[in-house]
């Protein structure tokens, strides 16, 4: 199945390039194709990640041969990155594995302002559950892995009527499928509109809004997202607004914690916005809230909402803050969010390196093994959860090194199962270009896996140096070590790893 969705997508955008090439020379598409070839050595002395007493070295070997292609047009542009992962004695099988791994997105604008289509594609592996969890395609048990295939596209129409209202009108539909393991293969259809008032309703400001969201899944019920809402705001000056909003919410899926109702739902409040630094708004109903939003100079923001729902997806107390401060060489992030969800949707937004972006040949981290997130993706299940997630980042950048760090934790609640697990932990990261070809990367982290089967705690370290061979031939070397506590024994291991990297670019 995963071979004939890979054949399927890279005959289809690839013939898409050449029609828009060939169609109109205006319309030329500025193509850069980029073949590679990684080879990797890897020496392990717990290549099964066994408990204490239990361990079995051995060596792997993989042999990646890909290709990445950037494409850029005055309406057009997309990347796509591939690899076809070889691997000989994975997990120390005395087997050939094969593995597909994609990432690839695309826009096409077909009336500039008006409308465009996005797509995008993926294809990684993924632990099946949070109990047993592995880090790549090389140690431990692969049965406890799937191949997780996802596809999106979404036309998207923006219309403008005079000053009179601006709108957005966009139909998306995305597939997520699994290899193995109890996640259902998923189809999903999103209708999202919203109408927003005009410079010419300049006093009285509205906007109407209305989104669904239907999965549909092989197994299993389907899971509906739904709600339609609508606001007015009167400017009684330019500091001070009265808002009044209203809306109904009509969910369908299977819950026993409560924290889901549907119904009609209203607010009547207002804002005060002394200054462009400063502003509060709130609103008082069966849906309260408050935002304060905050920016005593330029490089500070911060916007905090607190919510009191009776109402929606998440009632009850619910909170939302994000703030960013930068400097010329520093940037700190805090962002805590609660939404509703599921797996297959956290599964599509985490497929693009996590940050919504590829690689390119010239990034450090490609060819790195970075398919795996296992601190964020949660157990494979067809559930519906409560997310709950903060995350504190830094970085500092001088003018040969990169340090960063990135503090989180990530509460979720299954509304059917009620399983409940919780990940949080610290990672850091420091890249010293200490020579003009040579880059060293020093990282570390430590993490804690709390579900219903088991707490893990895991610590890992790794050592690189990277250097730039030739042109287009880079090489490395890496010392990794992991340490993984648990309450259960067999998810206790260690494991000291070396691993000798190859990457030649033509």
């Amino acid at each position: 199945m995963k071979h004939l969705i890979l054949r399927r997508f890279i005959v289809a955008s690839l013939s898409g390039c050449l029609i828009l090439v060939c169609c109109n020379s205006a319309w030329a598409l500025n193509l850069r194709f980029s073949p590679s070839v990684f080879l990797q050595e890897v020496y392990s002395d717990n290549i099964r990640l066994a408990p204490k007493g239990e361990e079995q070295s051995a060596w792997v070997t993989a042999i990646t041969p890909g290709f990445f292609v950037n494409g850029q047009s005055g309406r057009y542009n997309l990347n796509l990155n591939y690899r076809l992962q070889g691997i000989y004695n994975a997990g120390g099988d005395s087997g050939i594995d094969l593995n597909h791994q994609l990432q690839y997105t695309s826009n096409y604008i077909l009336s500039p302002g008006r409308f465009f289509v996005q797509s995008r594609s993926s294809i990684s592996q993924q632990n099946i559950s949070n109990t047993r969890i592995v880090s790549d395609n090389f140690t431990g048990d692969q049965s406890n892995t799937a191949t997780i295939s996802t596809f999106g596209i979404a036309p998207t129409w923006t219309p403008r009527f005079g000053s009179y209202a601006n709108g957005m009108a966009r139909a998306s539909y995305d597939r997520v499928s699994s290899s193995q393991g109890p996640l259902s293969d998923t189809d999903s259809f999103s209708q999202n509109v919203m109408l927003n008032s005009g410079r010419y309703f300049s006093k009285v400001g509205w906007r109407l809004n209305f989104n669904n969201r239907i999965n549909q899944n092989s197994s299993g019920e389907d899971i509906r997202f739904q709600d339609s809402n609508a606001l007015l705001r009167y400017n009684l000056n330019r500091k001070f607004s009265l808002i009044a909003q209203g809306g109904y919410a009509n969910n369908d899926f299977q819950s026993t914690t409560g924290f889901s109702r549907n119904g009609f739902y209203y607010n009547f409040g207002g804002q005060w916005r002394p200054s462009q630094r400063f502003s509060v708004s709130a609103g008082y109903g069966n849906n309260s809230y408050v935002t304060v939003f905050i920016s005593p100079f330029q490089r500070l923001q911060w916007t905090t909402t607190y919510r009191n729902n009776d109402v929606g997806t998440n009632t009850g107390n619910v909170w939302q803050t994000n703030l960013r401060y930068f400097t010329a060489r520093s940037v700190v992030n805090l962002t805590y969010n609660e939404d509703t969800t599921t797996v297959q949707q956290v599964l599509l937004e985490n497929q693009f390196d996590f940050d919504g972006t590829l690689l390119e040949p010239d990034d450090p981290n490609f060819g790195q093994d970075t398919n795996f997130n296992f601190g964020l993706v949660p157990t494979l299940i067809d559930d519906v959860f409560v997310r709950r997630r903060g995350e504190l980042s830094y970085s500092y950048r001088t003018g040969k090194s990169i340090l960063s760090t990135n503090v989180f934790t990530e509460r979720r609640t299954f509304q059917e199962s009620q399983v409940k697990d919780e990940v949080y932990g610290i990672n850091g990261t420091w890249m010293w270009r200490f020579m003009p070809r040579t880059n060293t990367f020093l990282s570390s982290g430590y993490q804690v896996t709390d579900t219903d089967f088991s707490t893990d705690n895991r610590f890992d370290m790794a050592f690189r140096v990277q250097r730039s061979i030739l042109r287009q031939l880079n090489g490395n070397i890496e010392y990794r070590y992991i340490n993984q506590s648990s309450n259960s024994n067999i998810n206790s291991f260690d494991e000291n790893r070396i691993t000798l990297n190859l990457m030649a670019f033509f």
